[in-house]
């Protein structure tokens, strides 16, 4: 596989982490960044190990659907970490992934709205989408890949037909940054949030990213794929589901695509 484009020198220099991001797999075109991280545990890479590509010919998100990643304008990102021996970490690394890039658009200048579970927006449109995915290695020991797509620079002409009145991207919301900065910063952020999420009480981490959302108390639309549930938005359980009030009550949804009516707000 050939070296991408992907600028490591000024990578390094926006880089401020003691150990994600300092192992760098960059290519020119994969199939999948977390297809590629899975095959780098397998060979026994170090947690903090990341893959970047210019395009992927097989993103994909979460349920299996795919993502589009437009050559060189676009950031796809995965990172490889272990998550130690407290299961329940895996049910919210994408809650810490979304804080994490949330964070670190904030430090470059931008806001986001984070999306639950995976998404983080731009207005209504979609800015970024994360995967994490969990697996077990032949010794027992339990990793996380990280997977992060974000748009980048891409114009509106960048997106298929299909998305594009869904999609966005930093460039088209007037935020002029380098897939190189993009990733330094998201690596910046998740780093110490990683740590806390380790220790074990999952409670700040997932405060925060209760603080962060914007989307409390207003109407939402819950397809599970087995039901569609419609109510308010009122808070995140402790692992990390979606607590929908509906008018037979209170119900807490762990997967499922959501639609926010960002108009107003809800009692």
């Amino acid at each position: 596989m050939a070296e991408g484009t992907f600028d490591r020198a000024l990578f390094q220099r926006w880089l401020r982490t003691q150990r994600l991001g300092h192992v760098l797999f960059t290519r020119d075109e994969v199939e999948s960044t977390n297809d590629l991280a899975w095959d780098l545990a397998q060979q026994g890479a170090d947690e903090g190990a990341c893959v970047i590509a210019d395009t992927q010919t097989r993103g994909r998100g979460r349920a299996g659907r795919s993502w589009h990643t437009a050559p060189s304008k676009g950031l796809a990102l995965s990172v490889l970490l272990h998550p130690g021996c407290d299961r329940g970490a895996l049910t919210t690394a994408p809650l810490v992934a979304g804080l994490a890039l949330a964070r670190g658009l904030e430090a470059l200048g931008f806001h986001a709205r984070l999306k639950w579970p995976n998404d983080l927006l731009a207005g209504e449109r979609k800015l970024s989408g994360i995967l994490a995915e969990s697996r077990r290695n032949a010794e027992g020991t339990d990793i996380v890949v990280l997977g992060v797509g974000v748009n980048v620079a891409q114009t509106a002409d960048d997106f298929p037909p299909e998305l594009r009145a869904q999609a966005t991207s930093l460039a088209l919301e007037g935020r002029a940054v380098p897939r190189e900065g993009v990733a330094a910063a998201f690596l910046n952020a998740l780093e110490p949030l990683w740590d806390e999420h380790q220790e074990g009480d999952h409670d700040e981490v997932l405060d925060a990213w209760r603080k962060q959302a914007t989307f409390w108390g207003r109407s939402v639309r819950v397809n599970t794929g087995a039901a569609v549930l419609e109510g308010v938005a009122r808070d995140l359980d402790p692992s990390g589901g979606l607590v929908v009030e509906t008018d037979s009550g209170r119900t807490t949804v762990f997967a499922g695509d959501l639609e926010v009516s960002w108009g107003e707000e809800s009692r």
